[in-house]
């Protein structure tokens, strides 16, 4: 799933108008996942000068890449953070888990040849699953396709839910960032 699909799942099950902590803590554990994958290809890019396909066919693959993203999508670690946080009456660091233990979920899925180690650190399996997000050998047209219209569904739900201006920019920023995604992969893998 897309990052920007995330975020905006997160904020739909778990966003409160008014409640600013919570949400701020819920945007940055949604994103929390990815950001590992990001700043890795975006070094690999921009200061190792490796080549996008060389990046998401060979380097994405790599034993110690897949090290570096288990931590960040470690379903019983943020299921444990969600539990303590609760128990202890954090709401911004059960809503962070939260947010983080949704996008490793719904990343499960999703990912056919290109998953994390979800179970980390009590096994370094990786589930294959039938269905890609983004790969077309494995239903992505129809899965991308899905992400994108729940995302526009979510958008208007959220715009809904939030009246204020600062809320429905960020609400507009997410939903437009979910419909470019697929140009940008077009245009970096060719």
């Amino acid at each position: 799933m897309n990052t920007p699909a995330h975020t905006l799942i997160a904020a739909a099950l778990l966003a409160k108008p008014g409640a600013r902590r919570r949400n701020l803590a819920l945007v940055l554990g949604s994103l929390v996942p990815d950001v590992t994958i990001l700043w890795m290809i975006l070094w690999e890019r921009f200061v190792l000068g490796t080549d996008m396909r060389t990046i998401f066919t060979e380097k994405y693959y790599a034993p110690e890449w897949h090290l570096i993203f288990a931590i960040p999508n470690s379903i019983p670690l943020f299921a444990l953070g969600v539990a303590v946080g609760y128990a202890l009456g954090w709401t911004v660091v059960w809503v962070f888990c939260a947010a983080a233990l949704v996008h490793a979920i719904l990343d499960l899925p999703l990912h056919h040849d290109d998953g994390h180690p979800h179970l980390w650190p009590f096994s370094d399996w990786i589930y294959a699953s039938p269905v890609s997000y983004w790969d077309p050998n494995h239903h992505g047209m129809a899965a991308g396709a899905a992400e994108v219209a729940l995302c526009v569904v979510l958008g208007i739900i959220l715009w809904r839910r939030f009246r204020g201006i600062p809320a429905r920019v960020l609400i507009a920023f997410g939903v437009s960032l979910e419909l470019s995604v697929p140009l940008g992969w077009l245009l970096a893998l060719g």
